[in-house]
């Protein structure tokens, strides 16, 4: 009983209580119950994970999206993906599945002038198509020579009618729903994002979040706890390391960009990287715990950034063309280079880092952050040099001690910690 309920005692002796017994009872440890899946989420499950879906046989979504690294690639010596056919790579790292839910329909903000939301690193899974860009990132994956390789959608359609789950996709869709490829098709990617909605891919279980809940359960405000301002947070956030503590400090704290840490000055990474609690949306899952049935910080804004990171010297990727990121996709020269401020929730677990997996580590990303123009710092040159963001990153002025506490507190960010 005390895995599937949430805690009823008090966190006001949280510092006399041994971290693990303490959030024992807050989240079920088990994050998916085959039994509680609706049937479409049941037949998403199924196509996630057949690998039969390839051509040849031997590739599923999971392979480059696998649970226990955060559903990303746990490939982590190579900064992309290997498709099915042997030899064959991708352009870009493999962005995690988990937390993706929680992205927006991709469209253009008027008031801040950015664009925010949809699928993959360009966002060109916009929504548009399917009216989910979970959907419309699932149309790709299968019809991607470098990925699963099938020469069109009767080639997956086929191998489905072959499933020992073909009658529940049937049963999903309706009799003879497999015989129309067009529609079945697009019912496959509809299928594999009410999958990619449950809560298996938004956990909320890290250390952060326990942290969040003892400072809520001991009277806090929700938004103050999650950046460490509430009267509370202090002692509430004893659950973590001095240091852990100290890189949260850090992270929500502003930063001048002018070389020089002052005191009071963070890393300003909350400034992209927000801290910020949402309403939900209809098709979102939601822990327990969460006070107003709000979304807990997802640590991005949606929004894409050309941070200068350098070309890919990998010999995957060194004769590849200069990637133009989002401007290809909206065709403004304006947003060329520019990337999706990804989720850092189990950013822990999804080594290599950024669009073309140039960073093998979070302290190497972490120290570019800090040092990229910093004269002596031995960076390349951007890949994109037209519209880097040089006003919130690039000379922040931080110690290595101080890029080490950002890293442990980033790392409180991974799913697993509460069972």
């Amino acid at each position: 009983d005390m895995i599937k309920k949430k805690s009823s005692f008090s966190f006001t002796s949280l510092a006399l209580l041994p971290v693990m017994v303490l959030v024992a009872g807050l989240v079920n440890a088990d994050p998916v119950d085959a039994k509680r899946l609706t049937p479409k989420e049941r037949l998403g499950r199924f196509l996630y994970f057949d690998e039969n879906l390839s051509e040849p046989a031997g590739q599923s979504c999971a392979s480059c999206h696998l649970p226990n690294v955060g559903f990303d690639d746990p490939e982590e010596h190579l900064p992309v993906s290997e498709g099915v056919i042997p030899g064959l790579f991708g352009g870009r790292n493999s962005p995690a599945s988990s937390y993706a839910m929680y992205a927006p329909a991709r469209h253009f903000d008027e008031t801040v002038g950015l664009w925010i939301g949809g699928q993959f690193w360009d966002s060109r899974a916009t929504g548009e198509v399917l009216g989910d860009p979970l959907a419309d990132q699932a149309l790709g994956p299968f019809l991607n020579p470098v990925e699963m390789a099938n020469a069109d959608k009767a080639e997956v359609i086929e191998d489905i009618k072959g499933a020992r789950y073909a009658r529940l996709f049937e049963r999903v869709w309706g009799e003879g729903s497999l015989e129309d490829v067009e529609a079945a098709y697009d019912q496959v990617a509809l299928s594999i994002a009410a999958f990619e909605r449950t809560k298996l891919f938004g956990r909320f279980n890290s250390k952060y979040d326990a942290y969040l809940i003892a400072c809520i359960e001991m009277g806090g405000a929700a938004d103050a706890c999650a950046t460490g301002e509430d009267p509370f947070s202090e002692e509430a956030g004893r659950i973590f390391t001095k240091m852990e503590w100290r890189g949260l400090q850090l992270f929500m704290g502003e930063n001048d960009n002018d070389g020089f840490l002052d005191p009071g000055e963070g890393a300003s990474c909350a400034a992209c990287h927000v801290a910020e609690w949402t309403e939900a949306a209809p098709n979102v899952h939601v822990p327990n715990w969460s006070p107003d049935g709000r979304v807990p910080p997802m640590f991005t804004d949606f929004t894409y950034d050309n941070l200068g990171v350098p070309k890919s010297g990998h010999r995957l990727l060194r004769d590849n063309p200069v990637d133009m990121g989002l401007g290809s996709v909206v065709d403004d020269p304006e947003e060329n280079g520019k990337f999706k401020v990804m989720s850092l929730r189990n950013i822990g677990l999804t080594k290599p880092y950024a669009h073309n997996g140039f960073f093998k580590t979070l302290k190497k990303i972490t120290h570019f952050y800090n040092t990229r123009d910093v004269a002596d710092a031995g960076w390349a040159a951007p890949e994109v040099p037209e519209t880097v963001n040089d006003t919130e990153l690039g000379n922040l002025g931080l110690s290595n001690r101080d890029e080490v506490a950002l890293v442990k507190f980033m790392k409180t960010l991974s799913d697993g910690f509460m069972y």
